[in-house]
């Protein structure tokens, strides 16, 4: 009898703990793909966890348990909505709990806690009902609601990236989720867990993402001046262009910028650094291989959106002059028609604006890697202080609610 209620026990656990990788799992990014369902899906997907969850561990606790969930994402949609951060709709996936999708990054680290720290203060305020409940009714059932709602946001307050305590404590230092990693290891080891296992290889992702952000920097910095020198490059060849453009060998003056591009191209090429490069030891010669590869991709953009175009439209507009020309010599009437003016213009037009763009994007790819994590004292420690708070008030309830469920333990076993 005694075996058969520690397995029953032992059971009882289990549903818990896979309540807990089921949210988890809900965090991972490859699940967004389904949040393009529509506002209905929000809906409807609940349903359909529900029951699922239902199929083995039983209404009451699949309602309990999606109703956790909700409330916690609802948490985040809050704080994306209140920092204008555009958003997709909820989406409940059976047996890996609920995302919600965000179209655009928050702007620094300090939103990004923001948002992070509202999922478990939302989760929060979703079994306090179930507190007073209990204390009124005395059923256990509302023990078992606390406990689950109180270790899941606590569980997700671990200070590992893509756990909401990870994104929260990013804005204090990311060297705290490396703490968090290096505390998960002996865990991974007393109590072997495959979500447990998963959640520490995305930590050491983004860890290493967050250890080489100084490199990623130097790249984007890079490729931005580089882009900038194109810029300058193509104002040069314009205003070389333009003084031989009325001379009849024009085409052959082109054709050989497209030849002095081919080689500077090959130069390249042959010059591209081989062999296996590893992280930090070889960053300068990783670098140089990366400028090289941006320049052989704007000499060959250069060469078929500017210099080939550009010749091409010339060309045109020379001969539909010459055609003029000739049906004036042949009538002896002014045709009162101009060729069509301005294509070659448009073309440098066109190919400026693409190269500005990118410039552009550069740029504020590196104004966003310098500044995202930046944070004053006093938000850090208002961060610090909120984020301590949350994890004690979960702390206890969880406590609370697992003294309850020893209390009734043969009523939940039943």
């Amino acid at each position: 009898m005694a075996e058969r209620a520690e397995k029953k026990n032992q059971s009882r656990i289990w549903t818990v703990l896979a309540g807990i990788g089921l949210f988890i799992l809900g965090k991972l990014k490859w699940v967004f793909g389904l949040l393009k369902l529509g506002k209905f899906a929000t809906l409807a997907s609940m349903f359909v966890s529900v029951g699922a969850y239902a199929m083995f561990f039983g209404w009451k606790f699949a309602v309990a348990l999606v109703y956790l969930l909700f409330v916690h994402e609802m948490g985040h949609l809050v704080a994306m909505k209140r920092k204008g951060i555009p958003t997709s709709p909820a989406i409940f996936v059976p047996f890996m709990g609920a995302v919600i999708g965000m179209k655009e990054m928050p702007k620094d680290a300090k939103d990004e806690a923001f948002v992070a720290y509202a999922g478990p203060l939302f989760g929060l305020l979703s079994f306090l009902p179930a507190v007073y409940l209990y204390e009124t009714q005395g059923s256990p059932f509302w023990g078992l609601v606390v406990f689950l709602g109180a270790f899941i946001n606590l569980f997700n307050l671990f200070p590992v990236s893509p756990l909401d305590g990870g994104r929260i404590v990013g804005v204090l230092s990311t060297k705290l989720w490396l703490i968090g990693l290096i505390c998960m290891i002996p865990y991974m080891f007393i109590s072997p867990d495959p979500i447990i296992f998963l959640i520490f290889l995305f930590g050491i992702a983004t860890w290493w993402r967050r250890v080489r952000e100084d490199y990623v920097l130097q790249e984007s910095k890079q490729s931005l001046e580089l882009h900038q020198k194109e810029e300058e490059k193509i104002h040069e060849l314009v205003r070389e262009m333009e003084e031989y453009r009325d001379l009849p060998n024009f085409p052959y003056i082109v054709d050989t910028f497209i030849d002095e591009g081919r080689v500077e191209k090959e130069r390249f090429i042959r010059n591209l650094p081989s062999g296996f490069t590893w992280p930090f030891v070889h960053d300068k010669k990783r670098l140089k291989k990366d400028a090289m590869l941006t320049e052989i991709n704007l000499l060959q953009k250069r060469e078929k959106y500017f210099l080939f175009l550009y010749k091409h439209e010339v060309m045109k507009e020379k001969e539909m002059e010459r055609l003029l020309a000739e049906q004036e010599f042949h009538t002896g009437e002014d045709m009162g028609a101009e060729p069509e003016g301005g294509r070659p213009e448009k073309v440098v037009e066109a190919y400026l604006m693409a190269v500005k763009d990118e410039a552009q994007t550069q740029q504020e790819e590196v104004d966003r890697r310098k500044n995202y994590y930046v944070a004053s004292l006093k938000t850090k420690i208002v961060v610090l202080l909120l984020y301590l708070a949350l994890a004690g008030v979960l702390s206890y309830f969880a406590m609370y609610g697992h003294t309850i469920m020893e209390v009734h333990r043969e009523l939940l076993q039943r």
